[in-house]
């Protein structure tokens, strides 16, 4: 059986105010307890930041159990400590990690419960970063429309704090989004619009990575509706950029342009790309799925804008 002391520093510890408001008398009786709690905030806190670095740390290497079980005990040294915007932020990174893992209702959930604890913040880079998480996580689960409404929030806040690399992160999204629902034209309108705002700021988002993927999108979207010049020309400005660094979506690239002059009927540079491809031990097929470069856990950090 639960001792008393013991049953009563929990209770201090998890819901003080709570606890002191239904018993008026607590402060008498547990003096010395309440002291201890907060003796132990700063001890919290540097709980909560550390396991909060290490998650993150985990989620860099694709440890997605690990990462979990630090954002955990993160979790909880933050709601021990009643540190409402550190406690959303947590949940936004457990909603991410959940959407790496595909569990996607866990996801949801914990998009869901940032949005909530964060609405009523000062922090409004947080909360829009938690809507654009949560407009993601619709996404996933197909709810294209609540998707929309949720990052087009995010957008406006985004915009609002002159944020121009957020603006750009959620557009990119939001072209997925259309993309998904057949809207193409808006969805390029997107995409375009990303790489307008992208700009300076690709040294955040692991050099080029970002302005690739958009490019590579807006190719495959030409590419599908007939557009085979300018397929070809972003195809190609995507490949200039990913050279020196990523030989698995260099073949994804070549592999495409294959497909592309072969629709262009140029049946010879097809050939030439097609060996190119095969070369980096892709098979050279058209590659038109719709979850491009998001294999690894910083790629698909940069590329869904969780920052």
């Amino acid at each position: 059986m639960t001792s008393p002391p013991f049953a009563l520093a929990y209770c201090t510890q998890v819901c003080l105010v709570t606890l002191m408001q239904a018993f008026p008398n607590i402060h008498r009786i547990g003096l010395g307890h309440q002291i201890t709690w907060l003796q132990t905030v700063p001890a919290l806190f540097k709980v909560g930041k550390t396991q909060s670095v290490l998650g993150q740390l985990y989620c860099q290497q694709g440890e997605w159990d690990k990462a979990v079980g630090a954002y955990l005990k993160s979790l909880n040294a933050f709601n021990q400590a009643e540190d409402t915007v550190s406690v959303g932020h947590v949940l936004t990174h457990l909603s991410i990690v959940f959407a790496h893992r595909q569990q996607y209702r866990w996801a949801y959930d914990y998009a869901a419960k940032a949005v909530q604890q964060l609405h009523l913040t000062e922090d409004t880079t947080g909360y829009a970063a938690a809507l654009h998480t949560l407009g993601m996580n619709y996404f996933y689960l197909k709810r294209y429309r609540a998707a929309l409404k949720t990052l087009e929030k995010a957008l406006a806040l985004r915009h609002d704090q002159g944020d121009n690399l957020g603006e750009a992160i959620t557009l990119g999204c939001m072209g997925r989004v259309y993309d998904a629902q057949g809207e193409r034209w808006y969805a390029l309108a997107c995409y375009e619009a990303a790489l307008d705002d992208y700009g300076q700021y690709q040294p955040q988002l692991e050099g080029h990575r970002y302005e690739v993927i958009i490019r590579i999108r807006i190719a495959r979207l030409a590419l599908n509706t007939g557009h085979f010049d300018l397929a070809i020309a972003h195809f190609e400005a995507a490949l200039l950029l990913c050279q020196t660094y990523d030989q698995d979506l260099m073949a994804e690239i070549f592999a495409d342009l294959s497909t592309a002059y072969d629709s262009a009927q140029q049946p010879a540079i097809a050939r030439r790309y097609r060996q190119h491809a095969s070369r980096l031990g892709l098979s050279p097929v058209a590659t038109t799925h719709e979850h491009l470069c998001l294999k690894s856990s910083s790629q698909q950090l940069a590329t869904e804008g969780y920052y």
